[in-house]
This record gives C-alpha cells, sequence and structure tokens, in this order.
C-alpha cells in the first residue's frame, strides 16, 4: 500500500491540549466530536458496530453480499442500513461528511487510517483473570514493551497515548509519524507453544480507537483526550531500537524469536545461490517494470506495499515486495516476478503489458475466474519476454514455449547483465589466498569482469569490502560489463525447459574441496580461541582443524562429567555429558603430536599441580599412618588416605582406568600417540572381544561400569567418563576400519583429516595473550565444582537452532553414495552435537572468566557449535567415504555419474550406453539398482521403459553445473587411467621381448 501523498501536506493547524481536555470533560461529547476536537479528522473512517449487518460487493461472486461486521472495517450509514465504504484508505475526508457522520443515530465505531499516525498492537495472548507463570510471564512481558515504546520516544510509560479494553491484556500505543514507514510484524512463541506478536501499523492500516470490541467490551482510548500533535514523535531509528529492546525482553522471559513474516521473501543469506542472484538483480530494477504490473508508486524504503484496495479485490492484507522477493499477505504466497506478471497483468495485441486488476479468488486463494472478458493475461513465456525486454531493451530475444521462472533463469540473467555460468563458479569456488581478486591488478579485474560482477550478486557484502580496498572502481567495471553482457546474444548454456521438473541434483561423491576440510568457518570458534588455533597452525605447519579439534576435545576433557546438558526442551532425563572422542588422521611427519601436545599442556600442567599437592599430602599421611601402624604413644589415627585427583592418564588396562574413574567421577582424557595402542589397551581391538568392546564403549556415555579382577573381586565406578584425543595415519585406520567395521566403536570419534597440503611452521613469536587465556580458560573449566545436577539448557531460541540442526543432521543419514558406518556416525552424532554445545558454553563463560558455568545456552553459542559441528561433518563425510567401501549400488551409481560429467552433451542415457561404457552394469539387476541411486539424487529420470523395465533416462542438466570442479578431476583421472594402460601395455610389450635395445644384449 502507499500512503496517499496528501496525508504529509500541511494540514489544518491543530486544536490545542486545552481545547482537546475542555472536551473530554465536558458531559455528553460524543467520541466522534473529541476525535475532531483532536485534530483526527482527515484519517477518521466510520465502522459498522460489532453485529450489524453490513452489505459489501463481492468480487468472488459478482454481487453484493451480507456480512456480519466485526466492527473493524470501515463503512457508511446510508439509506437507513450499513454499506461497504469504497477506497476508504484514500478517500479524502470532507466537512460534509463530518455533518452527515454527527447526524447518525446508534452505536458507531470509530477507527483512523495510519499513515500520520503509527500503532504498535501489542496482541499478547492471556486472559486477564489467568494466574500462573505463564500469566505472570506475559504481564512482564507487556511491561517490557511498554517500557521499550516509552524509552523509543522519550516519555515516561504512564504518559504513552493507549487503546485498551478491560477483559483483556492486549492493548495498542499511539504515535506520530514524518515521514512514511512500513507495516512490521515481530512474532513471538512462549515456551508452551502459545504464539504472540507486537505489529506496527503504519502504512494505509486502519486501527478501531472508539465504539465496541466483539466481545462487547467497551473500547478506551487516550486519544479522545490527546491531541494529535500532543503524540510522541517516533523516528526510524527510534522502531529500530524499540523492536530490538522488544525482542531482548522476549528472549530474557523465555520467548523464542523466529523471523517476522515480513523479512521472509528472500529464503537464503549470502551467498545466494544462483537463482536467488538474478531474483535479487531484478528485484533491484524494479522501478523498471513493477509499476506497469500493479499500481505502486517507487520509493527509497525496502517494502513497498500496494493495498487490496488498490489492486481492486475484497482481502484484508496487502501485496509486499521486497528487494529479494514479492509476498501476498492477502492470499499468503510468494511471487516470482513472471507469477506477478500473469496475476495481475494484462497484456495487450502488441505485447504490452499493463496492470488488469485482480483474478476472482475461489477457495485456498485459487484464482478461479476473472471478472472482466476483455481481459487476457498473460502466458509465463510472454510474462518472460516482457519482463527482459523492460530491463535489457526491445531486442531481447523472444522466450520459446514451455519457459518457466526456472528453466529461462540463465536467460533471465543475462537481461540484468550476468552471466549464469560464473554465477555458479563464483557461488562453489573459493580462491586461495593469493590468488583472489584481492590480488588482482588493474588489467585482471576489467579482463576478470564477470567473475566480479557474479561475485556481486552472489555475496554482496564480500564485494563490498573487496571494493574497499581497490583503487579501481570496481563497481564502475561491473557495471560496464553487465551492459555489455545485456546487450549480447543468449547464452547456449541455458538449461532446457523439460529439466525444470528435476530438482537441483545431489553430491553421491562426498569428496569435498581441501579448502572445505582445512579452512575454518568464519565465526565457527570463540575470538580467543580462534586466535590460539591461528597462531599454533602457523608455527607449526599444520591446517587450522588440527588445533581446532584438539583445543576442544581438551576443553569436553575439562568439563567431563562435571556438567550435563539437557538436549531436549521438556524432557529433562533426556542429557549428555561434555567428553568426546576424537582422532587427527594424517601421514608421520604431520606435527599432528606437536599440535595435540599444544592443546592438552594446560590440562598436564594441572594434573601435574595436583600430582603435587596429593604427594605432599599422601606423604604426612603415610608418616603419620606408619606411626599409627607401629604403635606409638602420641600417634592419632591417620584418616582416610588422600586420592589422588587425575584428568590425565596414559597406557593403562581397562581394569586400572575404572579404578582410576572410581577417585575421579568428572572423567579422565586419554591421549595416546597412536590411536590403535588405545583400542589394545582396553581390549576392543580383539577380533572375538565382544565383552572387552562393550565395556569400551560404555566409557563413551559416562555411565556406571564394573570390572571383575584378575584375581577375584571386582572394581566399579559409578561414573565413567572418558575423553579421546588421538592420532593416526592412513594406513594404519584403513586396518581398523577393516577390523572394527560398522560396531559402534568408531563410530562415536569424530575424525579430522588431513588436506594433504604442503605446510612448514612459520618462525614467528607466539600469541602470548590467546596462549594465556586458553591455558587459563581450560584450568578453570577443569577446576569448576560440579553442578548440582540440574542440567544445563537452551534458550527457548537456542533450542530452536539446536533442533534445527539436528534435524538437517539426521536427513544426511540417507546421503546417497556412503556406506553403512557412515549411517551409524550420523545416528551417533546425535550425542555429539549436544557435547559440543556443552563445550563452546563451557568455552564462552570461562574466557569471560566466568565462575560457573551459566544455566541457560544462548542463541549465539548455539550457531557457534553448529557451524563447528557441520565443519567436522564434512571432515566425517571425507573420512567414511575414504575407508569405509560403499554398497555396490552407490559405487556403480559413482562410476556412471562420473561418466555422465565427462559427457557434458549428453541429455538421455540408454542402456545401450551404459553397457558400452561399464561392462559391469550388463547385469540388467545392478544396472538398475545403480540407476535407482542416482533417479534418488536427482541426477536422472526415468523417460522410457519396455518390457525389461527403464530403458533410457533423462540427464539432469545442472549436474554440469553444480559439479564443474568434480568433472575436472574425472576427466583427469580417466586421462591418467588411459596413459598407465598405453604404459602398462609398453612394457607388456617389453617383458615379452627377447632383446632389451635394438636386439642386441649389453653384455655382448
Amino acid at each position: 500500500m502507499t500512503i496517499p501523498q496528501k496525508a504529509f501536506t500541511a494540514q489544518p493547524e491543530r486544536p490545542n491540549w486545552e481545547r482537546a481536555r475542555e472536551l473530554a470533560r465536558a458531559p455528553n461529547v460524543s467520541d466522534l466530536d473529541r476525535l475532531l476536537a483532536g485534530g483526527y479528522a482527515t484519517m477518521l473512517r466510520p465502522a459498522a458496530p460489532p453485529g450489524a449487518t453490513c452489505t459489501f460487493w463481492d468480487r468472488a461472486k459478482g454481487g453484493l453480499v451480507d456480512r456480519i461486521s466485526d466492527g473493524k472495517i470501515p463503512s457508511q450509514f446510508k439509506n437507513g442500513k450499513w454499506v461497504g465504504f469504497k477506497d476508504w484508505r484514500n478517500a479524502p475526508v470532507a466537512q460534509a461528511d463530518i455533518v452527515e457522520w454527527k447526524h447518525w443515530t446508534g452505536p458507531v465505531n470509530w477507527c483512523v487510517v495510519t499513515g500520520e499516525i503509527g500503532v504498535f498492537d501489542l496482541d499478547i495472548k492471556i486472559g486477564p483473570t489467568e494466574t500462573g507463570p505463564a500469566a505472570d510471564r506475559a504481564g512482564l512481558f507487556i511491561a517490557e514493551i511498554k517500557t521499550a515504546i516509552a524509552r523509543a520516544v522519550g516519555m515516561t510509560v504512564e504518559r504513552l497515548p493507549l487503546r485498551w479494553r478491560d477483559n483483556s491484556t492486549s492493548c495498542a500505543v499511539f504515535v506520530r509519524l514524518t515521514k512514511p514507514f512500513d507495516k512490521d510484524n515481530r512474532p513471538f512463541v512462549d515456551p508452551e507453544g502459545g504464539k504472540h506478536a507486537v505489529e506496527f501499523l503504519a502504512a494505509g492500516q486502519q486501527v478501531v480507537v472508539a465504539g465496541t470490541h466483539t466481545s462487547g467490551a467497551k473500547l478506551n482510548c487516550s486519544l479522545l483526550d490527546t491531541p494529535f500533535s500532543a503524540l510522541p514523535l517516533l523516528e526510524p531509528e527510534d522502531l529500530d531500537r524499540a523492536f530490538d529492546e522488544i525482542s531482548a525482553a522476549a528472549t530474557r522471559l523465555g520467548y523464542a524469536v523466529p523471523a517476522s513474516k515480513q523479512k521472509v521473501a528472500g529464503a537464503t543469506g549470502a551467498p545466494y545461490t544462483s537463482g536467488d542472484a538474478v531474483l535479487r538483480a531484478v528485484m533491484a530494477r524494479r522501478s523498471e517494470w513493477l509499476p506497469s504490473v500493479v499500481p505502486v508508486v517507487p520509493g527509497d524504503h525496502d517494502e513497498w506495499r500496494v493495498s487490496s484496495a488498490d489492486l481492486d479485490r475484497d482481502l484484508e492484507e496487502d501485496l509486499s515486495i521486497y528487494p529479494d522477493g514479492i509476498f501476498d499477505h492477502g492470499t499468503e504466497r510468494k511471487h516470482s516476478p513472471a507469477s506477478l506478471i500473469r496475476e495481475f497483468g494484462n497484456i495487450d495485441e502488441a505485447g504490452d503489458i499493463t496492470f488488469g486488476g485482480s483474478p476472482i479468488y475461489g477457495p485456498d486463494f485459487a484464482v478461479v475466474g476473472e471478472i472482466g472478458t476483455d481481459l487476457r493475461r498473460p502466458t509465463e513465456r510472454e510474462a518472460l519476454t516482457w519482463l527482459c525486454r523492460q530491463l535489457a531493451g526491445d531486442q531481447f530475444p523472444e522466450f520459446g514455449e514451455g519457459a518457466t521462472w526456472k528453466s529461462a533463469l540463465p536467460t533471465v540473467a543475462r537481461a540484468v547483465g550476468l552471466r549464469w555460468t560464473a554465477l555458479v563458479v563464483a557461488r562453489w569456488f573459493e580462491y586461495g589466498v593469493d590468488d583472489g581478486p584481492a590480488g588482482w591488478g588493474p588489467e585482471k579485474l576489467v579482463e576478470q569482469a564477470d567473475t566480479l560482477s557474479a561475485m556481486e550478486a552472489i555475496n554482496p557484502a564480500a564485494f563490498a569490502q573487496l571494493d574497499f580496498w581497490h583503487e579501481v572502481d570496481l563497481r564502475q567495471i561491473v557495471g560496464d560489463r553487465r551492459a555489455a553482457v545485456a546487450a549480447e546474444a543468449p547464452e547456449p548454456a541455458a538449461p532446457d525447459p523439460a529439466d525444470d521438473d528435476l530438482p537441483e541434483p545431489l553430491d553421491i561423491f562426498a569428496q569435498n574441496d581441501p579448502a572445505d576440510l582445512s579452512t575454518l568457518p568464519p565465526n565457527c570458534l570463540p575470538e580467543m580461541l580462534h586466535r590460539w588455533v591461528r597462531s599454533e597452525s602457523r608455527r607449526k605447519g599444520t591446517p587450522e582443524s588440527f588445533a581446532a579439534i584438539a583445543a576442544v576435545a581438551v576443553a569436553s576433557a575439562a568439563i567431563g562429567a562435571s556438567a550435563r546438558i539437557q538436549i531436549r526442551k521438556f524432557d529433562t532425563g533426556f542429557t549428555q555429558p561434555a567428553g568426546l572422542w576424537a582422532c587427527i588422521i594424517a601421514a608421520p611427519g604431520s606435527a599432528k603430536s606437536p599440535i595435540i601436545k599444544a592443546a592438552e599442556k594446560p590440562l598436564r600442567n594441572l594434573d601435574a599441580e595436583w600430582h603435587r599437592v596429593w604427594k605432599l599430602e599422601h606423604d604426612m599421611w603415610e608418616t603419620a599412618n606408619q606411626a599409627y601402624k607401629s604403635r606409638r604413644k602420641d600417634a592419632l589415627p591417620p584418616g582416610t588416605e588422600p586420592i589422588q585427583r587425575r584428568c590425565v592418564v596414559d597406557d593403562v588396562t581397562l581394569e586400572k582406568q575404572v579404578q582410576l574413574h572410581a577417585h575421579n567421577p568428572r572423567g579422565l582424557m586419554r591421549s595416546p600417540d597412536e590411536l590403535m595402542s588405545l583400542f589394545g589397551s582396553l581390549g576392543a581391538y580383539k577380533r572375538n572381544g565382544d565383552g572387552d568392546r562393550s565395556q569400551a564403549l560404555r566409557l563413551f556415555d559416562g555411565s556406571a561400569i564394573s570390572v571383575d579382577r584378575v584375581n577375584g573381586g571386582s572394581i566399579r565406578a559409578d561414573s565413567a567418563l572418558m575423553t579421546v584425543l588421538a592420532s593416526s595415519q592412513p594406513l594404519k585406520i584403513a586396518e581398523m576400519a577393516r577390523n572394527l567395521g560398522a560396531d559402534g566403536m568408531l563410530q562415536r570419534f569424530t575424525f579430522i583429516l588431513d588436506d594433504d597440503v604442503d605446510r612448514h611452521g612459520i618462525d614467528e613469536p607466539p600469541d602470548e595473550e590467546a596462549a594465556a587465556a586458553y591455558a587459563r580458560a581450560i584450568q578453570m573449566l577443569a577446576s569448576n565444582q560440579p553442578t548440582d545436577g540440574t542440567p544445563i539448557r537452551m534458550a527457548s531460541e537456542a533450542q530452536i537452532a539446536f533442533d534445527a540442526a539436528a534435524e538437517q543432521i539426521a536427513r544426511l543419514k540417507n546421503a546417497p553414495g556412503l556406506s553403512a558406518a557412515w549411517q551409524g556416525h550420523v545416528a551417533k552424532f546425535g550425542m555429539i552435537l549436544p557435547r559440543i554445545v556443552l563445550v563452546f558454553h563451557g568455552l564462552e563463560a570461562a574466557f569471560r572468566s566466568s565462575g560457573s558455568l551459566p544455566p541457560t545456552v544462548s542463541l549465539g553459542t548455539v550457531e557457534k557449535a553448529v557451524l563447528f559441528s557441520r565443519f567436522v561433518l564434512r571432515h566425517s563425510m571425507a573420512f567414511y567415504s575414504r575407508y569405509f567401501e560403499p554398497n555396490t549400488e552407490a559405487a556403480d551409481a559413482r562410476g556412471v555419474a562420473g561418466y555422465l560429467l565427462t559427457k557434458p552433451d549428453r541429455t538421455t542415457l540408454s542402456r545401450r550406453m551404459i553397457y558400452d561404457a561399464r561392462t559391469e552394469l550388463r547385469d540388467r539387476r545392478r544396472l538398475f539398482a545403480a540407476m535407482a541411486e542416482l533417479e534418488t539424487a536427482n541426477w536422472i529420470a526415468v523417460s522410457k521403459r519396455d518390457q525389461d523395465g527403464p530403458s533410457e533416462w533423462r540427464v539432469n542438466a545442472r549436474i554440469h553445473q553444480r559439479f564443474e570442479s568434480q568433472a575436472v578431476r574425472e576427466k583427469a583421472e580417466r586421462a591418467s587411467r588411459r596413459k598407465a594402460i598405453a604404459a602398462a601395455g609398453e612394457a607388456r610389450k617389453w617383458l615379452n621381448s627377447d632383446k632389451l635395445s635394438g636386439g642386441v644384449s649389453h653384455d655382448e
């Protein structure tokens, strides 16, 4: 909805405060007179009272209908009955209207139209007579909201102009506006699942200020005795500040703060997908095409509103146009530019499109017809052609039959000056430190203008940073290139419209780019810890991933079983401790051991200090004990023998370790140089050692454990939690994978793989501040007293983020092309993810030097932990892909997928083609199983069948964009294999030859 310009033109002089007060105190003065005295005449609208019959024009039925009024919709009393108020948002209020209103008899509800006036509508649903924690929380929240608004407008809560009723906690706060505002809506969810909202109305919505509510309660309103000029003034920054404080208060009180519906038009954040980048580029130029389609006045604000009245439809909610998409709040659906043009546009014989009004909507707002017979809505092909010609000129070619918004994206990209292939590369490719755009000179920047243009579209913030550092005007380069691209012929690589029904293909190779395995995501660790990780990695010449997992594992050992985290919102019995099992896999000489030693140093130093103190105490106890045993007259009983406190143990048997756990219930860390030696000491590596392996697995859970002694008796530990930080070599871990398989032992580990980049340690001073902070944090966590048994919980919004991440991780179980062992690891990650969250919660507190762990985990902590967990899972996927054979179907599917990537021109695939390329798939049952895997991964779709089953498959063209780098690897590997085969052929010729060189022996 566009606010009428008249709302911000000069107004007649407002009545003063004294006059309004005088009328308010006078007897028998009507609500209308009080509002007129307050200066609200231009924004007043009457409405039929609740329960009255009101006649409206129903567009869907094409005639007048009678409805029971809810007291909210503007209407007029004419000829003894209530009728709809046509175009009530924009209708001017004349003196004759006011005279007529004053002569009406009977009850009337009075509304104000927002625009000059803004309204905070507090819809906190709790009954005024309700009691208990939920009611108390709601009451506190309402008070906090009013306080936030009062602070934003600079007045006390008591003086806020309100609308309220006695039978509800819901209320409204009124403010005065000096410039256009958009409508905003902030939803909140209480711990019991109840939904609430604070809505800011400012763009042509009506608000009832006097009369009766549908419940029968009288509406009370400060506007009846508060002049418009006395309303508090609200600026845009004041609104932002108020909503920030309201959201913070909601979080403190336990409300979840989901994303507002007003902000959901853009589904993802940067870096954007190629399709989202094209959509944003089209919407960035919305002023060039949108006013022809719908009655909107362009402005500088992000959200453009078109009211249902302007769209000529009988719906309450508006159409919103954002910089990243379109959402119709009236019909509750998103639009692409093409679908918007089709729904509201009217095309003439020349192909020009203008606003054609709204269609007729049926149930669920489906389009069921048109009002006029002379309208012709454009097809999607016509809408796309018109849109691109508005953006790139009339020379832009026409789209073919069957074109859709999705299938046309590469061509639409060219209309806004973008190359689709460059967008795909910018989305998936990461530059190295020294070869990226930051280091390009002026000539290369111009040469790579398509790349820069794609970068700006995919990640605007990163491009802005790049533009800031370069002396060359990158935006000028991008602007020039976009203009040139838009004038060129279409790219030939646009996907065929027939592919539109094939979804985005999934990765069945499970092969990560090396950069994905070594480069930590931004903001995935507490800042001071990340500084320590960077310093240690640079000086020791290792990937950051080594130091990061080592530090997190050590922190998990420091916390151990002293605290537990509650995984679910309500289930207090479903908790996890902090201990992690982690292992770094790299070839000898990769500096695995030095990085682990650096990470565990604070814990070992603390262990040594505990040993020193214990030895002093034990020596004194031993002396006293000997004296007591020798029956010296002055000797007193020595008391209980001091127990040595431990946090790290080295090579011990399972029996000895259980004994140590009995004395150290918060847990112990094992840190062997080689993982295989740990399994050997615990008896878990024996092929028939199921009992030993079962006991070892209990050490991950931290539950009670008993071990029978060799010489009789048993040892029991009520809490036996073991943390593991180990390393191994590729050949040894491969042997363990063969022997241990998928029984759950290895699946409990987080494995970090080397990225095989040749690094050398840098001779530079360590980050002393970060090292000292890291040591203090670890020792503080290890020294903290255990909690009282109450588990640590996640804040409501943190729980929502955790649950969403856990759900996404669980879906990875069915990732195509991976083994049963991977499925087991994903299942175990349900225990690993909350442990990582607990560790990050402890580290955040320790780096702040908090004496103990706070009882609630924040959203920011969960987000960091999830980012780090995603990084760890990428390593896990690579580990299970490398060391565990996939099932036969998955292996065959990968082979066919690799073949397809080397044939970019192939749009279909027949059984004969597969037989020729991979002879082992001539077994039809094996072939169909492999192709079913590819169908599941969205690589292909069956296009023909015969009596034996599928005979031809359609290839998803998107695979060549999504897996471009994999295609390069496939071609290189196939070329290498051909070269090796040729070399083997030459060697075989030599083997069958009796003479080495020209038939002459060197000995002759």
